[in-house]
């Protein structure tokens, strides 16, 4: 199984409305979509992984998902602040779904 995405527990992030308060929202991170700013605004950076880990981390001391992106990053989430969504279907994460350009980057690329 794998998981496809994840969304912030609670509140979220506060976005931006034409009235003076703001919408709060969750925030959702899912492979194959664009990351957002603080701001509700898409980033040129695509989620292409995430991974659920668990046990005595020296640096972290909990569990924590893992989010890889495009653009090379790794984003450390703890995971009592997200709930995952997991899927059986790895037709639904597909390399057409995050870019053909970053699969090939990822497994070697055309020699």
């Amino acid at each position: 199984m794998k998981i496809v995405s994840l969304q912030s527990v609670g509140l979220g992030a506060t976005f931006p409305s034409r009235s003076y308060e703001g919408i709060n929202e969750p925030y959702v991170l899912k492979v194959g979509e664009k990351l957002k700013d603080g701001r509700g605004e898409e980033l040129d950076v695509t989620v292409t992984e995430i991974n659920y880990q668990q046990g005595d981390f020296d640096a972290y001391g909990f569990e924590i998902y893992t989010v890889h992106t495009s653009d090379g990053h790794i984003r450390v989430l703890p995971a009592d602040k997200y709930i995952a969504e997991w899927s059986e279907d790895t037709d639904r994460i597909s390399h057409d779904d995050i870019g053909n350009d970053i699969h090939g980057f990822l497994h070697g690329g055309d020699k």
